[in-house]
């Protein structure tokens, strides 16, 4: 009787053992997340208009405009004379801004960056938009391109001709490029859970 126990009690014990590893190792392959994938993409266009006709929604395209435009009276870099800003950017791209008669470039576009979670079937999950405004400036080759303020502050300008809006932070300093870039950031448009 007691070898019939010890023998009942040992299997009864291995038993619960393994379904209580077995329990446990379901959970975790159930609790273990995959980690989520990112697709990005950026496209450069140079009005809202532009954007519906390359077969992007009208509501996204005018959001997206919108807020660059928004960033740019915000964020575009004042100068107090034509020749600095068009030095900084593009001849005939500058304009007088308001009555205190600095200058600022024109915004010529915005990018549209659409930013995808892929699922594990790599299909778009959540779909994150941001813009920001579009520039002119000089290439290498004599003609112009379009571009962002981030991306020029990252190619080492630092905005040094213009005119701070805070009186405390001299223009080209690292404090102003930490300023700059913060302000140059993309910023969100809208998030959608459907797929485009």
């Amino acid at each position: 009787m007691f070898v019939w126990t010890v023998k009942t009690s040992f299997r009864l014990l291995t038993g619960l053992a393994l379904v209580a590893g077995f329990t446990r190792t379901l959970a975790s392959a159930q609790l273990e997340q995959t980690p989520l994938r990112w697709f990005s993409s950026t496209v450069f266009y140079e009005s809202a208009n532009a954007c519906v006709w390359a077969g992007v929604s009208a509501d996204i395209c005018q959001t997206g405009y919108r807020s660059a435009f928004r960033q740019h009276l915000r964020t575009a870099p004042m100068y107090r004379d034509e020749q600095e800003c068009e030095g900084d950017f593009y001849p005939d791209e500058c304009f007088a801004a308001g009555a205190r008669g600095l200058w600022t470039p024109w915004l010529s576009g915005f990018s549209l960056t659409r930013r995808a979670s892929l699922d594990p079937d790599s299909r778009p999950s959540t779909t994150l938009y941001f813009s920001e405004p579009l520039y002119r400036e000089r290439d290498d080759q004599g003609g112009s391109h379009l571009t962002t303020l981030l991306e020029k502050l990252r190619a080492g300008q630092h905005f040094e001709h213009t005119v701070s809006r805070h009186s405390e932070i001299k223009p080209g300093s690292a404090l102003s490029d930490l300023r700059l870039k913060r302000a140059f950031e993309p910023q969100r448009v809208f998030e959608s859970a459907v797929a485009w």
